[in-house]
């Protein structure tokens, strides 16, 4: 897959999901890791089997675009084989069907965000030119922001934003390959709610568009079954930001039943 892909949005068709899925792997999170093989099993609903490439598990992933409790049936019908049953809804499932939980918010390049920080400038960083300087510069914001630090993949544009006086307050990764903001958006405690993070947003829009993509993502991951304070505080920034679609993807538990 690529920003060239013809595709609305990754939800448009069971084909689209899959290329965006195989290009989302580089986060190892539990719905989008390193594929070795993805094969559609149905189209209505939505299915795909997935084979992790550094894990003898295998998955089935069923987009829900109808009655979440029949797409969860047909999700559990799998787990008896040993798969992992996996959902993705644009419905919130109540406390006791899953055991893990993601956010998706999915961005039109030419949506209308929160009102920008103008104050700060954004550099952008292509692939082949990120040194040590500048990932010692995303460490420390993403210190900062989350407490620990990721470095960027080797494919990922580096975006940093920059006070007048120079100092680093806020960066992002953003993946042209899967049109992702790979592990969110970061900026320094010291400077939240100063619409920083909405630049990023903003700026990451226009890089996207210069490559051809329609729209971008970004993938939440929830730290426990229900929201933290810092998920929930992620999650209105996202959902502040006005994404064209917002939906869910959740590990269901082995053995459930509604």
């Amino acid at each position: 897959m690529s920003c060239s892909l013809l595709c609305s949005n990754p939800l448009s068709s069971i084909e689209c999901f899959a290329g965006w899925l195989r290009e989302l792997g580089v986060l190892e999170v539990f719905w989008a890791k390193r594929l070795r093989r993805v094969e559609i099993l149905s189209s209505n609903p939505g299915a795909l089997l997935l084979n992790w490439r550094y894990s003898r598990r295998q998955a089935v992933l069923v987009l829900c675009h109808g009655l979440p409790v029949k797409c969860i049936d047909y999700a559990w019908g799998f787990a008896g084989s040993g798969l992992d049953p996996l959902l993705l809804t644009q419905v919130e499932l109540p406390l006791g069907l899953y055991d893990r939980w993601s956010k998706v918010f999915l961005y039109s390049v030419e949506g209308e965000f929160l009102e920008p920080n103008l104050e700060v400038t954004v550099e952008i960083h292509p692939p082949w030119s990120v040194n040590d300087d500048v990932a010692a510069q995303v460490s420390v914001v993403q210190r900062s922001s989350w407490g620990f630090y990721i470095p960027s993949p080797p494919m990922d544009y580096v975006l940093l934003a920059v006070l007048p006086d120079g100092s680093i307050v806020g960066s992002a990764y953003y993946n042209p390959a899967s049109s992702n903001i790979d592990y969110g958006v970061h900026v320094s405690k010291s400077h939240w709610r100063r619409r920083i993070g909405s630049r990023l947003l903003v700026e990451t829009a226009r890089l996207a568009s210069s490559l051809g993509c329609r729209w971008f993502s970004v993938v939440r991951v929830i730290r426990g079954v229900k929201p933290t304070a810092s998920d929930r505080r992620a999650i209105a920034f996202y959902r502040a930001n006005k994404p064209m679609l917002e939906f869910n993807v959740y590990r269901l538990k082995r053995g459930g039943g509604i």
